[in-house]
């Protein structure tokens, strides 16, 4: 249920990696050419990565901050006009513990980063491998436990389907399908693996005596979004952009693009203002 507020720190972090490596190169080019030992070149180039780093963490940070705090105050507008049964005290906090999720994984990065920039400039600075065999198993331990807490069974990812389930409780709603995930291989330039979901996010529940499907996309249909209402009225169609509109005997279908978390909450209030019209 994230939305889209990430713009500032996606941007730094674009331009960054850009500035960076135009000034590492300029580092090691006019500093370290030559130097059988540049341990000031290296100690500049590391400074350069770490300032970019902990700025991209902070701006993800104050994002996260901000789109919280923007979602507390306008999404529960509409969320309360949707809701049809009461809402209760354990959907306002599913809501709210959705952020939680994100916040835990700043930490945690910040953590891996903080470990990484102690342990590998003190290799090349100290001339030594003790760092490496000190730091790099609390490394393997972070990575392992936040890999455990996010898909581990029990772990982030099922709870965050629990919390939806519970927060769209008053809308009368619930989770009725979820994607599959799984480690695949990265692109041929990229070794390793990352984990991906595949399929689609499904709600679906009964509202005002019709039958309403929400479907969400995954990885490799991202912020795509689709509301079904299966009601029957006249063909009709409309497109835009990023939106799609489709009616006929079969009910009334929004479909969106390019779509933030919760812009499927509007297209179910516009479908559903449709067919009230």
């Amino acid at each position: 249920m994230f939305s889209g507020g990430f713009k500032r720190s996606s941007r730094f972090g674009l331009v960054g990696v850009l500035v960076v490596m135009v000034l590492v190169a300029a580092i090691g080019l006019t500093m370290g050419s030559g130097e059988a030992n540049p341990k000031l070149a290296m100690g500049l180039i590391f400074g350069a990565i770490a300032v970019f780093v902990v700025v991209l963490l902070v701006l993800q940070r104050s994002d996260l901050e901000r789109t919280a705090a923007s979602d507390a105050v306008d999404q529960p507008d509409l969320w309360k006009e949707l809701a049809i049964h009461p809402i209760d005290a354990d959907a306002i906090k599913a809501r709210s513990e959705t952020w939680d999720v994100g916040r835990r994984s700043l930490e945690l990065g910040a953590i891996v980063f903080a470990l990484i920039f102690l342990i590998v400039p003190s290799i090349y600075l100290l001339e030594s491998f003790l760092p490496l065999l000190i730091g790099g198993p609390l490394i393997v331990i972070a990575a392992i436990y936040g890999s455990v807490r996010a898909i581990g069974p029990g772990g982030e990812l099922d709870q965050g389907y629990a919390r939806l389930d519970r927060a769209m409780k008053p809308l009368g709603l619930q989770v009725t399908a979820r994607p599959k995930g799984g480690f695949e291989p990265r692109s041929p330039t990229m070794p390793g693996f990352d984990y991906r979901l595949r399929g689609a996010t499904e709600l679906s529940g009964e509202r005002h005596g019709r039958r309403v499907t929400v479907r969400f996309g995954g990885h490799e249909d991202a912020g795509h979004s689709e509301v079904e209402i299966a009601a029957p009225c006249n063909v009709f169609e409309a497109k835009s952009k990023r939106v799609e509109v489709r009616s006929g005997p079969e009910g009334l279908v929004i479909t969106r693009r390019k779509a933030a978390p919760d812009d499927w909450l509007r297209d179910l209030w516009a479908a559903e203002q449709l067919l009230a019209g």
